[in-house]
């Protein structure tokens, strides 16, 4: 079966199960969007679009593979298409203030060219992905079992650390403008330090907010 047509029914089938609640990188990544219109890549049932749409009240648009998610989101009444991300972005230069992907570029072969697409079509990019090097994954490896992010139900087929994110943000022609590491939550205010201070060890995941190179610093709201 192609590449394509599988993704399209493993999709298909996760989101079949249901809309999703909200999670932490929702919340984290939230916060980050600056300015509309904002496109969500990959955006599923469209809960973030309708979250930042609520709260900012901006212009929102989704472009997921699944015709299942499309219609969910559709159905929060967000414009919604279906569309292979894995494409260039049916978009011209700058037609977004922002452009996000939250837990999206791992489900890709070349999340490069995606985030260079991003950063096309976007003023600032926001993005979160978990952390593949996190203690709790590398304990379970050492008693000989597959890390949940590892596990064939995630979809997941490229692998992030901060050091690999930061040089792909960079080969993208983009910066790091602030950067939230997803933290151990029993270990509350303690967790975020030592998150921050070993990254690959102690983030489960990273959301950043991105900007071109060439853009002056921004504020967040």
């Amino acid at each position: 079966m192609p590449v394509k047509n599988g993704c399209v029914e493993f999709e298909n089938g996760r989101w079949s199960r249901g809309n999703q609640d909200p999670v932490m990188r929702h919340l984290l990544a939230l916060p980050f969007v600056l300015r509309g219109p904002v496109l969500d890549v990959g955006g599923g049932d469209g809960l973030f679009m309708s979250l930042a749409r609520d709260r900012y009240g901006f212009d929102v648009r989704v472009l997921d593979i699944s015709p299942v998610a499309v219609g969910m989101a559709r159905q929060r009444g967000i414009t919604a298409d279906t569309f292979d991300i894995t494409n260039a972005l049916p978009f011209n230069d700058g037609s977004f203030g922002s452009v996000v992907a939250l837990d999206v570029l791992e489900h890709v072969y070349d999340p490069l060219s995606l985030l260079r697409e991003m950063g096309r079509v976007g003023s600032s990019v926001v993005v979160a992905v978990p952390n593949f090097h996190f203690i709790v994954g590398r304990i379970s490896m050492v008693f000989g079992r597959i890390p949940f992010q590892s596990k064939p139900r995630r979809g997941h087929v490229y692998w992030f650390n901060y050091y690999v994110l930061s040089r792909m943000v960079r080969d993208a022609g983009m910066r790091i403008e602030r950067i939230t590491y997803g933290p151990i939550a029993r270990l509350g205010v303690f967790g975020r330090i030592l998150a921050r201070l070993l990254p690959n060890l102690f983030a489960d995941s990273f959301v950043v907010l991105l900007v071109r190179h060439d853009e002056k610093p921004v504020s967040l709201k």
